[in-house]
């Protein structure tokens, strides 16, 4: 005999084992990657608005180390072009990417809002980089280039196009690859 006020038992929740063997468990988290795949990629447009395309600007001057630099597209190979700043917390984190890049292919960094040449050499030597660096104190190379987020990264061919570009975070195979596809 049952009473009438008896209720259903609830249901037992699925243990950690089960939900990874759903479908439905795999399909949500499938579902909640690619919103957050779409958000980043959206975010990473936005910050890339500005940023100039087509055929480099010209990028001369002279290195906090006193060495003259200069952007030459008559190289045999591409050339990184790195934005950044010492006060920028990405940068932190992307700059020994660029570091490790340095040592097998060509690039220039501008600094920029970052201080004397002195404050940006103390800095490097701090984190023991030793790619060349161009002071942008003035924000006139950035404004040129539309670096306005940071840090920014132009891959330039030999041909002096500007092929691949992004700011933010990135890593260093990406960097390797655009790289390695600008030869061609």
């Amino acid at each position: 005999m049952t009473s009438a006020n008896s209720s259903p038992k609830p249901a037992q929740p699925l243990s950690w084992r089960q939900k990874l063997q759903s479908p439905r468990f795999w399909l949500k988290q499938l579902r909640d990657l690619c919103i957050m795949a779409l958000v980043l990629y959206g975010v990473s447009l936005y910050l890339q608005r500005d940023m100039i395309t087509g055929q480099a600007p010209v990028l001369s001057g002279i290195a906090i180390d006193g060495s003259q630099l200069a952007l030459n597209v008559a190289k045999s190979e591409p050339t990184l072009v790195y934005f950044w700043g010492t006060w920028c917390p990405v940068c932190r984190v992307t700059s020994p990417m660029v570091e490790s890049i340095s040592q097998d292919h060509k690039v220039i960094s501008v600094a920029v809002a970052s201080g004397s040449d002195r404050e940006i050499q103390r800095y490097i030597d701090e984190h023991q980089y030793h790619f060349p660096v161009l002071n942008d104190d003035n924000g006139e190379r950035s404004t040129q280039w539309g670096a306005m987020a940071f840090p920014a990264i132009y891959i330039i061919d030999t041909q002096g196009e500007i092929r691949y570009l992004t700011s933010g975070v990135t890593s260093t195979w990406g960097m390797k690859f655009r790289l390695w596809l600008a030869q061609f």
